[in-house]
């Protein structure tokens, strides 16, 4: 429909004589409303080739069925970013999902998805889900895409946003009838109350379909997927859309947070999470597995049984309650309750052909204001594969009014205890930051390395020192830099602003990020005492990063010395420059192995420890530290 200010204009320019197709065409097929200013701001401004794009959506996005996969519209669109900002560093990543919608609203929660999978990263959103929300009721779509957009936020407030709206063939038929698909409408009120631009390119290609330049049947095969003859009139739309994009704001000098408005829908409830199945709030009853492989992703690991009447229950508060697992032809039925209501069957799919995520609701419109319980339990032979629960709304935080040491303890609680003994005369090498443990002081403790140190700073493992030492006060100031190294500290005297400007006592250096070049090591430690020369200094090998890092693809429980490698390599650093040496290397990917729990059941993402991985990390420092 024709605003009465876009009337204006074309009026306008008709009385003037003036071709008006530009004007009209923008205004149906895009609008730019607020802009994504915030991100012009990012491409500006940062080169490094980290800027990620989140694309989430479907098959379209996918670019399923296309001969040129560069066709898919999200590679147009970067395309679009790139030519405006030929400098900047971006990578898209395409996040694609049965559910809708729906599902969305669980997954995006403050950027935290099933087990680790980061969805939120970067900072702009691009969402197209018209595809699977055909099958959804509107009030269904109102609600989620709603409450979606509000997670989004919520979880950055300096995230830009965009809405894509992809051909479906109700929406074709609703064009030929010269109306607005209900599903546009819709999503149209929610961009203009949170001012998100939109590009609807089901528009642009319907209007292409009636006007005779192409078929719907060249157009798509089956509907949904265009053709590589579509997806180029959805280029063409894209390259319009994203030139008026950028033209229509300033480029901030710093990116600027989005204020949230009320809902638009009363309803709507942008508390969305998966609540993951180990949570502590989530009892168990009955014979179950937690930390097991999964058979697929995303999940990291999933909690197994295949004992009938084994259940499991969580108390919440919110308007909708489902769960997530892994379902396959070996799978077993559930029986359900909520707040004692009889129990329901939850069948087990007769038809799986193979592990398949299910994303499923148990139970809507419930009084978010009130406690309600959950009861799930196996109800026949089979097997359950247990990822979480989708919770609109809120659990309580178990380990809400804990001190930080407390917190630790309680996380260490929930594994098996490590088991180690560190080498006897491990501390000849630092004999002033053992004395000020042992008879008190401040000791400053400097950690240098990249997000894996990160880690180590995470785990606390100072609390647990100062536990041990009680006379010491520990200063623990955590220097890092994501995927960087000594390769890269060595260079350019960064040393003076990463390690000096602190003034260690004792200089830790570890990570998985220093490419494994000892020698880069060596000139870090050296231009460190050349100007602080009692700086003493403990060398970590490396924990946790990906199954096809070095040190876990050829991982032995003692170092090699057979043959060059980087932990034999820092051990000898260590000897020559006279440094404190802990091969973590060994002890951690020992107990790892050992702890009858796949890898994941440790990770916060593909290369990152979660919580339980950082508590390893601190509990064999404290042992390493302790006399």
């Amino acid at each position: 429909m024709m605003t009465p200010h876009l009337f204006t204009r074309v009026l306008f320019c008709s009385l003037l004589g003036v071709c008006t197709a530009w004007v009209a065409e923008a205004a149906e097929f895009y609008q730019v409303r607020g802009g994504i200013p915030n991100s012009q701001h990012y491409f500006k401004v940062n080169t490094s080739g980290n800027q990620y794009l989140f694309f989430i959506g479907n098959s379209v996005l996918a670019g399923t069925g296309l001969k040129d996969a560069n066709l898919r519209y999200s590679a147009q669109m970067m395309k679009g970013f790139k030519k405006h900002f030929p400098q900047a560093g971006m990578n898209e990543t395409r996040h694609m999902q049965p559910g809708g919608s729906w599902f969305g609203l669980f997954r995006c929660s403050r950027g935290q998805a099933v087990f680790g999978e980061v969805i939120c990263s970067g900072h702009l959103a691009i969402l197209d889900f018209a595809a699977d929300d055909r099958n959804a009721g509107i009030a269904q779509v109102k609600t989620s895409l709603e409450g979606l957009i509000r997670q989004i936020t919520l979880y950055r407030a300096t995230h830009s946003r965009i809405l894509v709206y992809t051909l479906t063939p109700e929406m074709l038929q609703a064009y030929k009838a010269g109306k607005t698909p209900e599903y546009i409408r819709v999503s149209e009120e929610i961009a203009a109350h949170y001012g998100i631009p939109s590009l609807n390119l089901a528009q642009y290609a319907a209007e292409k379909i009636i006007a005779g330049e192409i078929s719907f049947e060249k157009f798509s095969t089956d509907g949904i997927n265009p053709t590589d003859a579509g997806a180029k009139i959805y280029a063409e739309a894209v390259a319009k859309f994203i030139d008026a994009l950028m033209a229509a704001n300033p480029i901030p000098d710093k990116p600027k947070a989005y204020k949230l408005p009320p809902p638009l829908f009363p309803e709507t409830d942008d508390n969305g999470r998966i609540v993951a199945y180990e949570d502590p709030q989530v009892k168990c009853g009955g014979n179950w597995k937690p930390g097991q492989p999964s058979p697929i992703g995303p999940f990291r690991h999933v909690l197994v049984s295949a004992e009938p009447g084994a259940a499991l229950t969580l108390k919440f508060k919110g308007s909708e309650i489902g769960i997530i697992d892994v379902v396959d032809k070996d799978s077993a039925d559930y029986e359900y309750a909520v707040d004692g209501a009889p129990f329901r069957k939850l069948a087990a799919p007769k038809d799986a052909t193979g592990p398949t995520m299910r994303p499923i609701s148990l139970a809507k419109g419930l009084d978010r204001k009130l406690e309600h319980e959950l009861v799930l339990k196996l109800a026949s032979s089979g097997t359950a594969r247990m990822g979480g629960f989708l919770l609109n709304g809120t659990i309580t935080d178990t380990f809400a009014g804990m001190s930080a040491l407390q917190r630790i303890d309680a996380i260490y609680a929930t594994i098996d205890p490590i088991k180690y003994q560190p080498p006897a005369g491990r501390f000849a090498n630092i004999p002033k930051t053992m004395s000020k443990l042992r008879d008190g002081g401040e000791l400053r403790m400097v950690l240098l390395g990249d997000s894996i140190m990160g880690n180590t700073s995470a785990s606390s493992f100072e609390l647990l020192l100062m536990r041990d030492y009680p006379k010491c006060k520990i200063v623990k100031i955590a220097s890092l830099r994501g995927s960087t190294g000594c390769t890269y500290y060595r260079e350019e005297n960064r040393v003076q602003d990463y390690v000096l400007k602190h003034n260690p006592d004792l200089l830790l250096i570890g990570g998985i990020s220093n490419r494994g070049d000892a020698e880069a090591v060596r000139s870090v430690i050296q231009q460190v005492r050349a100007k602080k020369p009692d700086t003493e200094v403990l060398l970590l090998t490396p924990v946790f990063g990906a199954m096809r890092d070095e040190h876990i693809r050829t991982f032995t429980r003692e170092i090699d010395t057979t043959k060059s490698n980087f932990r034999w390599n820092m051990q000898k650093v260590a000897a020559e420059e006279k440094c404190a040496f802990f091969d973590m290397t060994g002890p951690w990917w020992a107990y790892v192995q050992e702890s009858g729990k796949t890898y994941g059941w440790f990770m916060g993402d593909a290369v990152h420890a979660n919580a339980r991985g950082c508590q390893i990390i601190g509990r064999l420092l404290e042992l390493w530290f302790k006399e």
